[in-house]
Order: structure tokens, then sequence, then C-alpha cells
């Protein structure tokens, strides 16, 4: 570490300034030639004036260029300066540069709102990624090290440097250790991502994280814990005046996520079951900051901000209280602009009560998918923003430092959360041998509250601080600990749980009583507080099961049951069952749930055999004996789903149970099973697909009849039909292959005769190859052969019969298209198929690959006379396939990213070659992986996530697979799901626009993401014959059932939240015209759900089965759960397209369910 001096700092200065005018030279320029040509000039000021600001609010610049460059993160410190960790090395140091990144420290000297002072505290880091001041310095994320820098001779320059931690991993430079920020209980929280691998060395033992999370750290003692596990790269992170964590993920899409300790978020690795955040279907956000003080309007406070950096934008949510969790409401942005080099990237209040924007500065935020060298990467602005509201006056400064002990221990009960944690901090540094006094002050304020005052709202906040400062001084307060623990307020008596987790000197039987509170996030935290305290817990968390319980609170029960597996298969295998005393019937079955292993098959035979469970209880146990039971077992579960009582969707349940554990372990039940041969005629498609599967795999010869009139009838869905030849393939023999045979020559349409030969692959694969090119040239403009590439694709020799039986025939362009879109969906490399094809089809094109000249006028023709609207349209196209793939706003397919503010981050140059050339660059997290089973069947797919007994793959079908590790041969990585070659069908003119609308997702104006909940994603009514037929006998309303003839599709909205009518089949019943849709409204918390519809003409609806009346705003009392509103359309009376919003009068945390 380098002390500095003033003739280094001008060094630094000139040197800074001449690469400054080399850039603006040579880089500019090269911006223009690579399409991004609208950069505007690097002046603070000219994008100050661009900010379209929150009424009430206005903003200054208080840092800039090029005093600072590239702020990463920042926090203030106790006397108000502001701590940066900048990097212009960032995202990769080049071959031979010399690593100079640094920390720097800001200050307002003067109180004008402007910093005046500038200092290099520490040079020579490479890439910080986070700093938070402390202990006589800081604590800088320094790639692979958590160091501290300090400074021991008070100069304000780092002279000393330790490495407090190492091991952390180093994979990707934007994932690296980052987000430091003290906590409210004295330590220290770090936070990493996705990519990265860390294993700690600590005085405690070895700590491992793979994969994001955010760790806890109490630097006085070196104890290391994991805080939760997941998200793809979470770069903010909160806690609120009671002590609740909040996250933002900046490479993910749910916004705001509530913590639960211990839980773990999408992602995450080894983890079978995960927590969903607040908002889906979000655009990706970085930093976190929570509002508090008295500068701020009263509305605003405890609002949370974060950063929208794509489409350069600073957000506000209003979070308010939700069952055990929160709801979080998005509101008119804090700050927007069309400024194209605006990057928020991290956000804090200062101690005036201001607050303060870390603006990264940069036209390129995109981080794999561009080019590390292209030179369109800023690497000298960077600037920090101050916002202010009006007319009000700020908070006034204190020397908190300097400021003896009562005064900062009369500071924990300000309004400002800055003030009190700042204040804690100071009393958390002072000398050890200040502690005793720190403490006397402490209990010296709690007797002035006096017992009275502890109960009102402020009172027991005050009191919540005290607590808070004892645990950071290390100094438990158990008697205090339990008043809180009985707090008037449930957010005080949460915290004090979360308190009580880390102090054993308070009894489990203290908290066992808040497991029981009329509270549901007493209870949440509670649990997962006696979860810490290890073996023999687990029944006083159990006392929880009984009181009703939301998904984050099942969630902690599920999670506390989950983590002593261990304990509990242990005691199962040896007939111990001291673990189950202090249970109850139904909470021993959601521990078995939970654990979810053979061993407990046992044990819920024999709570089903004392006949005390309820009926959903006894569901639930017969659905875990079809998952994991033997023959006998299996049987129950059969005869569960014949029983006439048992619901239709239950019925359904369990079939798809019995099927999927004969396809996976090779068990079916005792006993005769062609009993489900009345299920084949069920009104429910669930049910007879379910009892078609199982027939098959079960092998039972006797109902193959059944299954042949089902594959070969008129009347058949195609769903149905599909299943019913699995079933024949399932079958096996001699007999199932003259059969599939025999009807991928004789079923009358092409799609049914290509769902033959795709199960013919299975038994004959060489046959299946030969007939192919056949069965293609009965219908040369119809068919989609992507089924039967995909059964080819599936077998090590699948790609080599299939290369043998294109050689020498020709296909139709359309078809060698599709298989090659398949191929390429498949993420493997496999050229001589693909040769095949194409030469097959005659096709001579393949990815695009443009010269730089010529993107240059494709990027300028974007710009010139591309039409967003048009290229809508285009992206809509089904034979596209886009919605397949990608969603837009959380609607759509998951395979591809969500494209919500692709316009907003990535330049046009790279959204045009990712359609023409897909494999150039592929984004983050979305390379396929390619796994080869020891039985010779191979799978693709994303991978979502993997635990110690499975790996589970998104494939291109937007299925998830599970493949069992131990059966693993073989994995590599794969190529891009998505096909080259999309845009052949596609004009220049229409490649022109479908560019201008994905390069406008994101950027202010009509395709920027709506703050109004939304219904995105449909179910569409297929025009099919028994769906016609059944209409015109019925009546309209039995569209809101779960009638077997009819057949839904996926259907998205536009940007703008409508469904266009003309993307709608229409149905002729009755001697009109109809269309019918539905949507899923989740109720989180029951209460009144206001559906606004705008115009209702023509549309007639049920909630459920039952009928509403439309109007422009439509008032329902929903309780908890999913609700289907299926809405018909009369196409002769209504011409305007379909939207649906959640009105702003709704009482009930809801939401349209979004996906595919």
């Amino acid at each position: 570490m380098n002390p500095h001096n003033d003739s280094l700092n001008m060094t630094n200065l000139i040197r800074s300034v001449l690469f400054l005018a080399l850039f603006l030279a040579t880089a500019l320029p090269a911006f223009a030639q690579r399409g991004l040509k609208n950069i505007p000039p690097p002046d603070p000021e000219i994008e100050r004036k661009s900010f379209q600001v929150a009424p009430g609010f206005e903003v200054n610049l208080y840092a800039s260029d090029p005093k600072i460059a590239k702020p990463i993160q920042m926090n203030f410190d106790a006397a108000g300066r502001l701590w940066i960790a900048s990097s212009e090395t960032y995202p990769q140091i080049k071959p031979g540069q010399k690593a100079n990144d640094r920390i720097l420290v800001v200050e307002d000297t003067n109180g004008d709102g402007r910093a005046e002072k500038t200092t290099v505290f520490a040079d020579g880091l490479l890439i910080p990624t986070g700093v938070a001041p402390g202990d006589g310095g800081c604590y800088v994320a320094n790639s692979t090290e958590l160091l501290h820098l300090g400074d021991s001779d008070g100069d304000g320059r780092a002279d000393t440097s330790r490495v407090v931690l190492s091991g952390f991993g180093t994979e990707d430079t934007h994932h690296i250790l980052h987000t430091l920020r003290w906590g409210p209980d004295g330590r220290l929280y770090l936070n990493q991502s996705i990519y990265i691998h860390s294993h700690i060395e600590t005085p405690w033992g070895i700590r491992r994280l793979n994969a994001g999370g955010i760790w806890r750290f109490h630097p006085e003692t070196m104890r290391l814990e994991i805080l939760a596990r997941g998200w793809v790269n979470s770069w903010g992170h909160h806690h609120d005046r009671f002590g609740q964590s909040f996250v933002t993920d900046g490479a993910g899409g749910e916004g705001i996520n509530h913590l639960v300790p211990g839980a773990a978020y999408v992602t995450a690795i080894g983890v079978p079951r995960i927590l969903r955040g607040l908002n889906p279907g979000s655009p990706k956000y970085c930093g976190l900051e929570i509002l508090s003080g008295t500068h701020l309007p009263e509305d605003w406070r405890g609002d949370l901000l974060t950063n929208d950096f794509r489409a350069n934008r600073v957000c506000r949510f209003k979070v308010t209280e939700s069952g055990s969790s929160y709801q979080a409401k998005l509101m008119p942005d804090v700050i927007r602009t069309k400024h194209v080099a605006f990057r928020p990237i991290d956000i804090k209040m200062g101690p005036d009560g201001a607050i303060y924007i870390a603006d990264w500065y940069n036209p390129i935020i995109q981080h794999g998918e561009v080019d590390f060298r292209d030179p369109r990467r800023d690497h000298v602005h960077g600037r920090i923003w101050r916002v202010t509201a009006k007319g009000r006056p700020l908070v006034k400064r204190q020397n908190l430092p300097k400021a003896p002990v009562t005064q900062l221990v009369k500071n924990l009960s300000a309004p400002e959360l800055w003030i009190r944690r700042h204040s804690r901090r100071v009393l958390q540094e002072r000398p050890r041998e200040n502690r005793p006094q720190i403490l006397q002050v402490l209990a010296d304020r709690l007797a002035e509250l006096g017992p009275a005052g502890n109960t009102t709202p402020r009172g027991e906040s005050t009191a919540l601080e005290i607590l808070w400062t004892c645990q950071a001084l290390n100094a438990p307060a158990p008697q205090l600990l339990e008043q809180l623990l009985t707090a008037t307020d449930p957010r005080v008596r949460a915290a004090a749980c979360r308190v009580a987790a880390y102090w054993t000197e308070l009894g489990e039987t203290t908290l066992a009583a808040r497991v029981r509170d009329p509270h549901p996030r007493v209870r949440l935290e509670a649990v997962r507080a006696i979860a810490r305290r290890g073996r023999d817990v687990l029944p006083l968390a159990m006392a929880a099961l009984p009181m009703d319980r939301d998904t984050p609170l099942d969630y902690a029960l599920w999670l506390t049951a989950w983590e002593q597996r261990s304990d509990w298969l242990d005691g199962l295998k040896n007939g111990n069952h001291r673990l189950h005393e202090g249970l109850d019937d139904a909470g021993r079955l959601f521990v078995f749930s939970s654990i979810r292993n053979a061993a407990v098959v046992p044990a819920v035979l024999e709570l089903l055999g004392r006949g005390e469970l309820s009926d959903s209880d006894r569901n639930r146990a017969v659905a875990l004996l079809a998952d994991l039971g033997g023959p006998g077992q299996l049987r129950i579960a059969l005869d569960m789903a014949l029983d006439a009582g048992t619901s239709t969707s239950q019925a359904a349940n369990l079939l798809d149970a019995l099927a999927r554990t004969a396809a996976t372990r090779r068990v079916k039940p005792s006993g005769a099973l062609d009993g489900i041969r009345p299920l084949f005629a069920s009104d429910s498609l669930a049910v007879q697909r379910a009892a078609v599967r199982c027939a098959g795999l079960w092998k039972l010869e006797s109902l193959r009849p059944s299954l042949r009139s089902l594959a070969a009838g008129a009347d058949t869905s195609e769903d149905l039909r599909g299943t019913a030849l699995d079933g024949l393939s399932a079958l096996g023999g001699d007999t199932s292959r003259k059969q599939l045979a025999d009807l991928t020559d004789k079923l009358p349409t092409p799609l049914a005769r290509l769902q033959a030969l795709a199960a013919l692959v299975t038994l004959d694969p060489g046959d299946a190859a030969g007939r192919l090119p056949g069965v293609l040239a009965k219908s040369p403009t119809r068919g989609d052969p992507s089924a039967v590439v995909e059964a080819f694709l599936a077998r090590k020799d699948g790609p080599g019969l299939l290369s043998k039986s294109l050689a020498g025939k020709t296909l139709a362009p359309d078809h060698a298209k599709l298989i090659l879109r398949t191929i390429d969906a498949s993420g493997r490399k496999l050229p001589k198929l693909v040769a095949a094809a194409r030469t097959a089809g005659q096709l001579t094109t393949g990815p695009t690959r443009l010269s730089p000249e010529q993107m240059k006028t494709l990027v300028a023709e974007v710009g010139s006379r591309g039409n967003a609207q048009r290229g809508e349209e285009i992206y809509r196209r089904k034979q596209l396939g886009c919605l397949a793939c990608h969603a837009i706003g959380g609607a759509g397919g998951r395979v591809g990213p969500d494209l919500v503010s692709l316009g907003a981050s990535a330049p046009v140059d790279y959204i045009a070659n990712s359609l023409l050339d897909p494999n150039s660059k592929v984004k983050e997290n979305y390379h396929s992986l390619v796994v080869v089973t020891r039985q010779g069947k191979v799978v693709t797919g994303i991978k979502l996530r993997q635990t110690n007994n499975e790996l589970v793959l998104r494939d291109a079908n937007d299925r998830e697979i599970s493949v069992p590790r131990k059966s693993i041969e073989e994995q590599v990585v794969g190529t891009s799901l998505m096909p080259a070659g999309l845009t052949e069908n596609v004009t220049r003119a229409e490649l022109i626009d479908l560019v201008r609308f994905l390069s406008s997702l994101g950027k202010p104006g009509p395709y920027a993401a709506s703050r109004k909940p939304t219904a995105r994603r449909w179910r569409v009514l297929a025009d099919t014959q028994p769906a016609r037929f059944r209409l015109g006998r019925t009546r309209d309303g039995q569209a809101a059932s779960d009638d077997a003839a009819f057949t839904w599709t996926p259907g998205y909205a536009t940007v703008g939240g409508t469904l266009p009518l003309k993307d709608l089949p229409q149905l002729t019943v009755r001697n009109r015209q109809v269309s019918v849709v539905r949507c899923e409204i989740e109720v989180i918390a029951a209460g009144d759900v206001a559906i606004a519809v705008g115009d209702s003409t023509g549309l007639a609806a049920w909630i459920g089965t039952r009928p509403l009346t439309l109007e422009q705003v439509t008032t329902l009392d929903l309780a908890k759960g999913r609700h289907r509103l299926t809405i018909t359309v009369d196409r002769g009376t209504r011409t305007r397209p379909l939207g649906l919003t959640i009105d702003e009068t709704t009482t009930a945390n809801a939401r349209f369910v979004t996906g595919k």
C-alpha cells in the first residue's frame, strides 16, 4: 500500500486529463463506427438537465470526474465523508497493465451540498467492488480478499494493509465479493454472486459458499456465516428500522426480495426449494436504500429506492405489511432520463438527509455479452448526484466521532436511520475500556423510558436500538431481550427474535412462546431463531404448523425441518424416535414431506394406519407414498386416485406421481392395475393424460386396444393423442413397433403422423429415421418435425441415424429450417447433421455475419426508418418463436433472458448481431449444458439448480428436466439454445423494425415497464372441433371449467399490456364468433382485489366457475391462493383489445401470475 502525496495527486490528475483527451479523440469516433451515434457529451450539467425528477425534488452534482471515476460502491462514515470504491480497470485488467484502482474519500467541508475535497485513501488495488469505513480505516472487497486498510497516523491516507479474509472466488469480475454494509447488529454484511465459489478459512472452521449469497461477518471474533443463498447478482442489501432485510438483484427479475434468514433464493445451489421475490417480472435492480428522516416528505419515509441502471432510472417502492412478509408497490420514478450514459448503481442516504446516487456513467453496461475491449466502454467518468426535497430543511449535521456517549445514546431515538446507525457504530468503535461506561449510559436511557414508556412505539423502538447496541458491543442483555420479545409492536418482537437467534443465554422456551405469536412474521423469525439452536428443537419450531401460514412462513418451517434431515434420517434408520417427541401426527408428516427420503415411508404408513390425519394431511401422506414408496405403498396411492370421492386435481397429481415413479425408479403399484381404464374417459384432460401415461409405463397389455383407439381416434385432442402414442411406445415390443409404424402412415393429419413417428424413435430409431423424409413429403407445407428431431437428439446414436436418413433426400425448405432450428436449440455441435439438413432443404444460408460497414448501415437504418410498433407485431409471430423462449416483464418463456429492459442496456449492433448470429454472444447464465447419461440418453438445457442428488435443466421447450446425478456419464457446456437462422424468413425491412422494437424495450416511452400490475400471461382456447361441439351444446360458462374437450395454448399481452383480438382464435358457437381466454390472480394476503378492464363491451367473465358482471372496475373479495379468471369475447360486438390491471383501490396483496 502506497501512501500518497500532493505531487502524486497532481500526477494522477494530469494523467487523467490526458487520458480523457485521448479517449474523446479516439473513442467517440469508434462509438459512431459501431452504431451508438447519439452519445451525449460527458458534461455533467448536460446530463443533469436531462433528468426528469420526481415532483417536489431537485438534483445537484455532488462530485464528478476527474476527481472521481467509475464509482462501484459507496458508504458514508460517521464524520459524513463519502468513501468510494473506484475502478478504471473494470471489467478486466489488460496484459501487462499495473493494477491501480482506488479508494476515494469525498467530503463536503462547508455544507453547501457539493464536495470540495477528494482524497485518495488508497490505490494499487485490483477492481475493488465494495468499501465500508470502520475500525480506523476501511474494509475493502478486493478480488479474492477482504482487506482492512488502516490510517495509523491520521493523515487521511492508508498506511497499513491487512488481509482479513481470503479465499473468495474470482471467476467473474462483476460477481466477486461486493456490496459491503454494516448491519444494525454491528456485523459486516458482504455479498457475492452466482459464478463465485468461495472457500474461506476462519478460526471457526472453513466456510464455503458456491454461487450467490450474503455473508454475515463479525470482525472482532472473526466469525463468518452465510445469511442467505442465491440470486444472480445481488448488488443491493439493506435492513429497515426493525432489522428486516431486503435485497435487490442486478441480474435477476424479481424486484424487491424479502430475506428470510438461512433461506435460498433463485439460482441457489444444493437446496430443493427456494423463495421468490416480491415483484416477479421486474427489470434488474442494483443498489438499495431505505428512506427515513425529517428532510423527506412523510409519505416517502420507509420507502425503498433502487436503480434500474439499464433503463437509466432511479426507482421507488412502497413496502407494506403482508402476512409474514411484505408487498412492494412500484411508485413513480425518482429520476428517469433518456441520457444513455446515466447508470445509477448505488444509492445511499447522507448525513444531511439527502439521497446520494452513484452514477457509473457508461453507454455500455453489459458485461460478458459485450467485448471487454469494446471501445464504447467508458473508463474515466463517474459522478455522485445529490437529491433533495424542495423547500424542506436539511438535517443538522453532527460531529458524531467527537460526540459524548450521552449524545450518541440519545441519537438512537433520532428519526434518521443514518444518525441512529452511525451513532451506534461510533459507540462500537470506542476503546474497549469505555464499554462499561457506554453500557451504563444505555441502562440509564432505558430507565428514563420507564416501563410505561417502553410500551409506546417510540419507546419500544429506542429499546430495540439499545438492544442492537448491546449486540454490537458483544454485551448480551437477556432481561431487555425478554422484555422486547413481548413488546406491543410485532415488528419489535420479530426483531428481538432475530437477536435471540444469536444469544444462547436465552432459553428455547422463551422463544417457543413466540412460535405461537399472533403475528405471522414474529412466528417466522422465532422458527428461524430456534433453528439455530441445533438438535432436539424441531418440535418447538413445528408448534407454528397449526396456525395460519403463508408461503414465507411455510418455507421457514420447511427449511427448519430440511436442515435437520440428517438427524431425523439417522433416527428413523436406527429406530430412535426421540426426535418425534413433542410432535403430533400433522407435525411429523410435515417433517417427513420436507425430508422426502424413502426412509420415511414406514413412518408415513404408521401415520396413515392410525387414522387420525385430516383429509388434507391424508392426501399429502398418500402423495408422499406415491413419490417414495414401494409397490405396496404405491397401491395405496392408486386406490385413492381411483376413489370416486377424490377430486380430479388430487387424482391427477397422484397419477402423475405414480407415472414419475415408474419412469425414474421403475416401480409400479402391486395388484391389478387395469382399473385405471375408466379414467381414460374422465372429464379432466389432466386425469386422462396421467392415466394413459401410467398404462404405458406399467406395461398394461390389457389396455393396449384402448391406447391404440385413443391414438387413432378422430376426436382425440392433440395432447391426449401424443400421450397415447407415447403410451404405446412405453408398452414396447414388436406389436407396439408395428402399430406405431402403421399409424405414421394412416393418421389423418401431419401433426398426428409426426407424433406417431416421434414415439416410434424409442422402439426402432432406424425405421423411424428412414420414414421421416416420406412422412414430411406428404405435407410439404405443413407439419413441424421438431418433436421427431428432439427424440433422435435424445439418443447417442440419434444424430448419426438422422444424418444418414437425410442423405440424398429432398425436404421442403421450411421443414429443413425447422430441423435446423431444433438442432440449434439443443445446444449441441452437430456439423454433419446440420450439413445434411441444409443439403436436403437446399438451403445455402446460415448464421449471418455482417462486416463493420454492413452493421453500421443496418444500425443507421434502424434509427432512421425502423418502426417499433411494426417490430412488436413481427416479434409476436408464432413462427419466429420469440415468445416461446423469452419473457417481457415476466410473461413468456424462460429459456432465454427476460427482455424487459434490453433496449436500455444493449447497443443496437449487439441486438442485431444476436438475432443474426446467436452464438456470437451468449448472455451469462444462458449457456446450455449437454448431459449424457449412462443409459445413453442425451439431455440439453439451461442449468436451473443442482442438489446432491439431482441436476435440473430447463430445455428449449421450457420444460424442467431432472437428471439423477448418479446417472450422469458426461456433461459439457453447449451453445446458445437460440436457433440460428431465425431471420431467414424475415425481410430486411422487417428485421429493421424488429431491431427497432427490441432496442426500444426499457427506454422511456411506450415500451418501458409499466408500474401497474398487468395481466400479461394468458391461456387461449384453441379452435378445435371438440371445443366447438362442447360449447355449442352447453353454455358459455362451460369454458370456465376443466373440461377435457378444451385445449388451451399460451398467449401473451403486448408490452403495453393488451391482448390483441386479431391474435385470438375464433370459435363458431351457436351462430356467433367467440374467443375465450384465461388468466390467473395470485392472492398472497386476502382482501378486495379491484380488476380494471376499462371498456367491458362484449365481455363475459367467471372467477373460478362463478359468473361475474364486469364493470370498468370490478371488485372481488378473494381468499388467499390462486384464482382463475375466464373471459369470453363476443367478436361480433367487441373490436378493442383486451387489457386487465389491478386497480389502486385493491386492499389485498395480489398480483397476476406470470411465466409461460
